[in-house]
């Protein structure tokens, strides 16, 4: 098991385990895209998201949140694990916020077992989102929990143009 604390180690760079975590997850998000035909870029350091997919008439932005394992968080009273993803920015220990104009959807990944779940940032209201593990028996109840079946890009992407339609109406 690789502590995330760890500083990893290539050809004399360091690196944090965590960095690490966050490109594996970006390199599955831009294959997943790519092999699902979208055409998808991906961003420098310094902008609000990760990866850009050109659907023609707009670009849509991209954040990928990414975790290795799902956890038994105490705090949500359950025995069950839930991949958690941190949605501030910087993760866990992030202090600031993302605003509604830094990206349009937000990709979850957990890498343990190659699975992705994109949401629209407007339809993600909290810093912190619970995924259930696919196959693990959950009881009754955790309306909070959502699932990776239910979470595809064309889903988050529909929400999005919904949304844009929306303001647009709104604005004329």
């Amino acid at each position: 098991m690789i502590d995330e604390t760890a500083v990893v180690r290539h050809h004399h760079l360091r690196v944090s385990a965590e960095m690490e975590i966050g490109r594996a997850g970006e390199y599955l998000v831009m294959a997943d895209l790519l092999l699902n035909g979208w055409v998808a870029y991906p961003t420098s350091q310094g902008v609000p998201y990760d990866i850009a997919v050109d659907i023609g008439q707009r670009v849509i932005r991209v954040q990928v949140k990414s975790t290795k394992t799902p956890k038994t968080p105490g705090s949500l009273n359950r025995g069950s694990p839930l991949y958690v993803f941190h949605t501030r920015r910087a993760g866990k220990g992030g202090r600031r916020r993302y605003s509604s104009d830094d990206f349009d959807v937000l990709a979850l990944v957990a890498l343990d077992r190659r699975l992705i779940a994109y949401y629209a940032l407007a339809d993600t209201h909290n810093d912190c989102i619970a995924l259930r593990v696919p196959g693990v028996r959950y009881g009754d109840g955790g309306v909070k929990c959502r699932y990776f079946e239910d979470a595809k890009f064309e889903f988050a992407l529909d929400s999005v143009l919904m949304r844009q339609r929306q303001e647009a109406l709104f604005a004329s």
